[in-house]
């Protein structure tokens, strides 16, 4: 820094972000690989490349969005107080990546996702051709919807208004302003007037500027189109960011407890083995007797409950098979394998304990700062700045930890509700037994989320992200957008979420366990039903 000031040139580029950017990047989209990897079905190993590699891309761009923020701040900070912002050369050209980042959002959601659902869900009897066809006839159909919208909403309110006071710059004399009663005579004398408080101004001092008291105008502005269906992407996330993150506050760490005090504490024997893979050969032959039966009776009045009791035992069935595989694992590398699977389990424990310190001190926050109409404590903006007097690195990366456990929450709310929440099951996820579709849907999910939690950070902590080129669009611009500026302003999103976490911690209260999971996997050993 210091040698480019003596070169006389703008502070703020720094080598070092860019470093800390791509590997963070590569690390987001290794533990990306990792979740498909976790999740997909046998079926779906060595095939179904395309969809797999949107899903990997997907999910990495919805971590990354989030991500940004905590860049936007430290490519901002990066240039000294004293330099304008105008005259600083910063590190990465944030505005025009933030515009990229979320169109790509809108293409995928809406454009290539469907395309590979349609794809990959397309009769098996159809040719290739015909497959793309039918793909591209139900992705034009659905685009056209979508852009009709936003074009009709964009053109009719697609203007914010900023409230604003009459001000009059210029120099007026006083005798005109004595005679206009609704003006404040209280002006800024010029810098050369040597009046002190006890003397009287004269009639022929002049004031330099002088304000209306009385009239209040509204500046209504046409908003870009970019900005625009930024805005209209985080409305559509909060609807699912306040459902999802609403459960996954409470139940996220509540489930990772879980997951490591129910671990397997020994690996069983080959004979134990064997006895288990028997049951669930007979009970894999019971449900194939059931669906003999199912084909039978289709016009019963009951086939639909029935079925739906099928699916859920199909699903049980394959996540027995799952946890099997895991407490015997196989192959020259058995050992290694255990060792690692209890070495999840241990960092399990250490994101429960971390969740539930993070989910304290954000409600904590949302109370303190968020939800009063005049915050009562900066709270954690505070705790940010204290800490880049520190470190540089460490009031970022504390920024980041918070911004990237809603994303996390988010996440694992997702993967436990799915589609559940609207009326009928659709597309769940399941560890080691979910589909590619599931996966396209669930991704498009959290990549519709990935707007409205960069809108939550920004409104979180404005007085730290001031300045940051996010912080211009959700703060400065959606915040007072026509028809939107009425959500935010009365924190209905955030009173929302606050509901669904409160219904959340009632449920695990009075139900506890059996909500979020199914019975103990051990039990499916015991006995055959």
């Amino acid at each position: 820094m210091r040698g480019r000031a003596l070169l006389g040139l703008p502070q703020g580029f720094n080598w070092f972000l860019i470093l800390v950017t791509v590997i963070v990047s590569l690390l987001v989209l290794g533990a990306c690989i990792y979740i498909l990897v976790e999740y997909q079905h046998p079926e779906d190993r060595n095939q179904a490349w395309f969809p797999k590699i949107i899903v990997v891309f997907s999910m990495t761009l919805a971590i990354w969005t989030v991500l940004m923020f905590p860049l936007d701040v430290g490519n901002t900070n990066a240039c000294a107080t004293n330099i304008s912002p105008s005259a600083c050369t910063y590190t990465l050209p944030m505005k025009q990546l933030w515009y990229a980042v979320f169109i790509t959002n809108l293409v995928l959601v809406f454009v290539i996702i469907p395309f590979t659902l349609f794809f990959y869900e397309g009769d098996s009897d159809y040719t290739f051709c015909q497959k793309v066809k039918g793909s591209l006839m139900w992705t034009a159909g659905f685009l056209i919807f979508i852009i009709l919208i936003i074009v009709i909403m964009y053109m009719l309110i697609g203007y914010v208004v900023y409230p604003t006071q009459q001000l009059t710059s210029g120099v007026r004399s006083l005798r005109v302003l004595k005679n206009i009663n609704t003006y404040n005579v209280s002006c800024i004398p010029p810098a050369t007037t040597n009046t002190t408080t006890n003397s009287t101004i004269t009639a022929d001092e002049q004031c330099s500027a002088f304000g209306n008291k009385f009239v209040l105008k509204n500046w209504k502005l046409r908003v870009s189109l970019p900005v625009y269906i930024m805005a209209i992407q985080s409305v559509l996330g909060w609807l699912l960011f306040l459902v999802f993150a609403g459960v996954g506050l409470l139940a996220a760490p509540i489930d990772w407890l879980q997951e490591f005090l129910g671990r397997p504490r020994a690996i069983i024997t080959k004979s134990e083995y064997m006895r288990r893979a028997q049951i669930i050969a007979q009970r894999a032959k019971q449900l194939m007797s059931m669906l003999q039966l199912l084909r039978r009776g289709e016009h019963d009045r009951r086939w639909r409950s029935n079925f739906q009791k099928v699916q859920r035992e199909v699903a049980l069935l394959e996540d027995d098979e799952y946890q099997l595989e895991r407490v015997f694992p196989q192959g020259e590398d058995g050992e290694v394998r255990w060792v690692m699977f209890m070495l999840g389990f241990w960092m399990l424990a250490f994101m429960s304990f971390l969740g539930f310190c993070l989910t304290g001190v954000w409600v904590a926050h949302m109370i303190a700062y968020m939800l009063p109409p005049v915050p009562l404590n900066p709270f954690l903006n505070s705790m940010f700045v204290v800490l880049d007097g520190v470190f540089p690195l460490f009031g970022t990366g504390a920024f980041a930890l918070f911004c990237l456990y809603l994303m996390a929450v988010a996440m694992k709310g997702n993967f436990m509700l799915g589609l559940n929440f609207l009326i009928i099951k659709l597309y769940p996820m399941r560890p080691g037994s979910t589909m590619m579709s599931s996966f396209l849907v669930n991704t498009a999910l959290v990549l519709v989320m990935a707007p409205a939690i960069v809108q939550f950070c920004a409104q979180a902590f404005a007085v730290y992200a001031n300045g940051t080129s996010i912080f211009d669009v959700f703060g400065n611009q959606v915040m007072y957008l026509i028809g939107l500026k009425y959500i935010y302003n009365f924190n209905i999103f955030l009173y929302g979420m606050l509901a669904v976490m409160g219904l959340s911690a009632v449920f695990l209260a009075f139900r506890g366990k059996k909500v979020w999971k199914r019975r103990n996997p051990e039990d499916a050993y015991s006995t055959i039903d």
